[in-house]
C-alpha cells in the first residue's frame, strides 16, 4: 500500500501515540476488554492489490479507549532508489499503526470487501499481543525486509498471533496435493496475463514445488481460511479451542473491485504470436534475395539481450526468492547483443555463423525437452523461441547459399 504525504503524517503520530501506550498501559484500567481480531481485506484494481491484505486490529471500547489497526504492508515509494532496491529485492516495509476507520475507509473507497475474525484469545494473552505489536511499532524496530513469498503482510501478523501463544496453534491442513508457488500466484493474477508473463519470466524452477500449507498463507484469503479452521491446544492434555471465536463482515460491496478482463488481442500470447509471424515473413524474404536484413536483426537481438540482462540480473544479483536458477536464460541472454553487433563485421562472419548454428540446434533441444526441464514456462514463450530459431536457421540458410555461390565463382 503506497502512503501519501497526509497518511505519512497521520502513521508517525499513530507511532508515537502506540509507543506512549507502552509507558502507560499498566495504569489504564479495563483492560480486560481488549479485543484483538485478524482483518483481511480484498483484492483491488492495482498491481500490488491482487493478493489482498491482512492486518491485525486492536480495540478497547469505552470512553478511554481506542481502535488501532497494525498493518505491515506500509512501503515508501518515495524512499532513496526504491526501484534498484526492488529489483534487487532488498525492499523494506514497516509496520504501521492505523485509526480503524481511516483503514476501513480506504477499503471502502476501493470496493474492497474486509471481513474480521475477532481471535479467541484470554485478556492475558491479547494484552501480551498489544504490547509486543507496540515494541514493534517502535521507529527502530517497524522496518523489516520484505520477502512476497515468506515475509509479508500476511505472514507476519500471523508470526505474531504464534509467538504470543507459544506457538500451540494447529491448523488442519487441506487435503490433496498443494499448489505450486507459479499455480498459487497465477490464481491471484489471473486477469492480468502481463503481469503473470513477467513473473514467469523473472521467477525461475523455485516457483515450480509444491507449497506447504504454511507457505500458502503467503496470501491474505488463505491465512483468513486457515485461521477460520484453526485450534489452539495449550496442553498436550487440555480441549483445543478454535482460534476465532467470531467472524464479521465489516464491508461487502455489490460490486467488489477487479481489473478489467484483457482482450485476447492484447495479451502476450497474442503479441508472441504476431511478432513470430512478423519474423516469419521477413524470413521468407531475406531467404528469397539470399541476404539477411541486418537493420532488423540488429533491433530483435539487442530486445532479446536486454531481455537477457535482466534474466541474468536476477540469477546472479538480486536476492529475490526463486530468481535462481532460470531455465528461460537458455534463450533469453545477454550474448544477443554481442550477435546485434557482430553481425555488421565482415571478419566475425565465421563466429555469427558458428553461433546461429549452436542456438539452432540448442534451441530445438530446448523445445523438445519443454514439459522434462524442471520449471513451468509461459505458453508465450513458445512464439518467441521460435523466433530465435527461424533467424539462426535463416542466417544458415543464406550463408550456406553465399558460401556455395562463392564456391562455384
Amino acid at each position: 500500500m503506497k502512503t501519501s504525504a497526509f497518511m505519512k503524517i497521520r502513521l508517525f503520530v499513530a507511532a508515537i501515540v502506540a509507543a506512549w501506550w507502552v509507558g502507560v498501559s499498566a495504569q489504564v484500567p479495563g483492560r480486560d476488554s481488549l479485543q484483538v481480531s485478524l482483518l483481511t481485506c480484498g483484492p483491488g484494481t492495482e498491481v500490488y492489490e491482487l493478493f489482498g491484505h491482512s492486518a491485525l486490529r486492536v480495540r478497547q471500547p469505552g470512553p478511554r479507549g481506542f481502535d488501532y489497526v497494525f498493518n505491515y504492508g506500509m512501503f515508501n515509494f518515495n524512499a532513496p532508489a526504491f526501484v534498484w532496491r526492488f529489483t534487487k529485492g532488498e525492499t523494506d516495509y514497516c509496520l504501521g499503526v492505523n485509526d480503524f476507520r481511516d483503514f476501513l475507509f480506504n477499503y471502502v473507497m476501493r470496493e474492497s470487501r474486509v471481513d474480521e475474525q475477532v481471535l479467541n484469545l484470554t485478556p492475558e494473552q491479547s494484552e501480551a499481543l498489544f504490547e509486543a505489536l507496540l515494541e514493534n511499532a517502535r521507529p527502530e524496530n517497524r522496518v523489516y525486509r520484505y520477502n512476497f513469498l515468506f515475509d509479508n503482510c500476511a505472514t507476519r501478523p500471523r508470526n505474531m498471533v504464534e509467538a504470543t501463544l507459544d506457538n500451540r496453534v494447529r491448523y488442519r491442513e487441506p487435503e490433496g496435493v498443494l499448489p505450486t508457488f507459479r499455480e498459487e500466484i497465477d490464481r491471484y493474477a489471473e486477469r492480468c496475463p502481463w503481469l503473470i508473463f513477467g513473473i514467469d519470466l523473472a521467477l525461475g524452477s523455485g516457483l515450480d514445488r509444491p507449497m506447504t500449507y504454511r507457505e500458502q498463507m503467503f496470501g491474505p484469503e488463505v491465512l483468513k481460511e486457515a485461521f477460520a479452521r484453526a485450534e489452539i491446544q495449550l496442553s498436550p492434555d487440555s480441549a483445543a479451542v478454535p482460534l476465532v471465536s467470531r467472524t464479521e463482515v465489516l464491508y461487502d460491496p455489490e460490486t467488489p473491485a477487479l481489473p478489467g478482463i484483457t482482450p485476447f488481442y492484447l495479451t502476450p500470447l497474442f503479441f508472441a504470436w504476431l511478432l513470430l509471424a512478423v519474423v516469419a515473413g521477413v524470413s521468407v524474404y531475406d531467404i528469397r534475395r539470399g541476404r539477411c536484413s541486418r537493420v532488423f536483426d540488429t533491433v530483435l537481438f539487442t530486445l532479446y539481450g536486454l531481455g537477457g540482462v535482466i534474466i541474468f540480473f536476477l540469477v546472479f544479483v538480486s536476492v529475490h526468492p526463486a530468481t535462481s536458477p532460470n531455465y528461460s536464460a537458455f534463450w533469453l541472454h545477454p550474448l544477443w547483443l554481442l550477435v546485434a553487433l557482430f553481425i555488421w563485421f565482415k571478419s566475425l562472419k565465421k563466429i555469427v555463423r558458428y553461433y546461429h548454428f549452436a542456438n539452432f540446434a540448442g534451441l530445438l533441444i530446448f523445445l523438445l525437452l519443454w514439459h522434462w526441464i524442471p520449471q513451468q514456462f509461459n505458453t508465450a514463450f513458445i512464439p518467441l523461441v521460435l523466433v530465435l530459431i527461424l533467424r539462426s536457421f535463416t542466417a544458415l540458410w543464406v550463408g550456406r547459399r553465399e558460401k556455395s555461390g562463392t564456391e562455384q565463382v
